[in-house]
């Protein structure tokens, strides 16, 4: 019985993502995609829009002869993914619909003296969940800037300050015992949301996340390698300079360290760039890339030399992984063309010829909000079970 009440939850789950991904799906066609019979899809399908985990929109127009099928869609009124991403002095928080849409979006600014943790458990309870009403709360995702060690129940992040010694894990265990929740990478957050959303077709890509820190994000053969935990590649910590400035992690010359934006201040003093045109708070790369479109030439000194520190790498990740297609997301992008159209090139200067003249290198065409949504659609396809409605727990790769 319990074999049988797998299987059937199994079959529930292929139909479910099967309708998240094809819009306007019919029984007939879950049928045909499935192998599964029109009278046991036709069941499945009932119980799903019993449970208010799919909507039947009713007759649309079709080419096909005789009988003019329904059409079904994502009941995304009724469910919701929980979603917080941990930054260093802010909260992001987000209530996603079933079908991707932003049901509610707010920031929440963290203090240095806060419990970090204390403090996403009450937003989660306090703001969040009131929000709710009396939807259903298919999951919470919490994003990590770090590594997810699902195994061993441990985290470390250089940028918000979390150490593998820290009992972050355990403590949320504790806090959401009721509620499905997973860890999620930001990284992997972003480059799922560039799979799904910004149909790539390529099999093997990788994304780069250019942000505060540096990441990177791996799919072979359309899968993304080793889960959404960040354990596949630390990239933000491949040496581009091994007598570089000493990074957090205690190695020398990091690509998080003198690439990411945190390191914009004494780079731009180092190009020249008057510091005090910013009134006392950190240049961003968004200043640099407008200076750099107004043609200042200091700014464009410094968005070329940081190409070439990321070219280096990318070059390098490219030889080993070797990657179609190279996306280039996060805050970066705000540096402009002039950055991508250097990095392109400095790419072709190193790594194996053959690998790197055959990548297409190119921006993000999704915004910054897709880490949100990319996490919301990881939890549903990779952790959302209809056998026995979900236990409350920690879900992770």
């Amino acid at each position: 019985m319990v074999i049988q009440q797998r299987i059937r939850a199994e079959n529930l789950k292929k139909i479910y993502q099967l309708v998240n991904q094809n819009r306007s799906i019919s029984r007939a066609a879950l049928s045909k995609e499935t192998n599964l019979s029109k009278p046991t899809v036709s069941s499945l399908v009932d119980e799903l829009i019993v449970n208010k985990y799919l909507i039947d929109c009713g007759t649309v127009a079709s080419q096909q002869m005789g009988r003019r099928p329904n059409e079904l869609r994502v009941n995304g009124t009724e469910n919701l993914v929980a979603v917080i991403s941990w930054r260093r002095a802010r909260l992001d928080i987000a209530l996603i619909t079933a079908d991707n849409k932003i049901a509610f979006r707010d920031q929440i600014p963290l203090t240095e003296e806060e419990d970090k943790v204390d403090k996403i458990t009450s937003t989660f309870f306090n703001i969040m969940k009131p929000k709710v009403g009396d939807r259903r709360i298919m999951g919470l995702c919490i994003i990590i800037p770090g590594i997810i060690d699902a195994e061993n129940k441990r985290i470390l992040s250089t940028v918000i300050g979390v150490g593998y010694s820290d009992p972050v894990v355990q403590r949320f265990e504790e806090a959401f015992h009721d509620y499905p929740f997973c860890l999620l990478n930001d990284t992997a957050c972003f480059a799922y949301a560039e799979y799904v959303f910004a149909n790539i077709t390529e099999p093997n890509f990788a994304y780069i996340n250019v942000s505060k820190g540096v990441g990177a994000c791996l799919f072979a053969n359309g899968k993304m390698l080793r889960g959404a935990g960040s354990n596949a590649t630390q990239f933000g910590h491949f040496s581009v300079d091994r007598n570089g400035p000493l990074c957090a992690c205690g190695n020398h010359g990091c690509l998080e360290r003198v690439v990411g934006e945190n390191a914009l201040t004494e780079r731009a003093e180092a190009c020249g760039i008057d510091l005090t045109r910013f009134a006392g708070r950190k240049p961003l790369y968004c200043d640099i890339g407008a200076m750099a479109e107004d043609g200042d030439a200091h700014a464009k000194e410094l968005i070329k030399d940081l190409a070439v520190d990321l070219s280096f790498a990318i070059s390098n990740l490219i030889t080993l992984f070797n990657p179609s297609l190279v996306v280039i997301g996060g805050m970066g992008v705000n540096l402009g063309p002039f950055f991508l159209s250097n990095i392109r090139d400095e790419v072709q200067n190193s790594g194996f010829k053959e690998f790197v003249s055959n990548t297409w290198i190119q921006y993000s065409t999704l915004g910054l909000d897709s880490e949100l949504g990319g996490a919301a659609r990881y939890y549903i396809d990779h952790y959302y079970d209809f056998f026995e409605q979900m236990q409350g727990g920690l879900y992770a790769d």
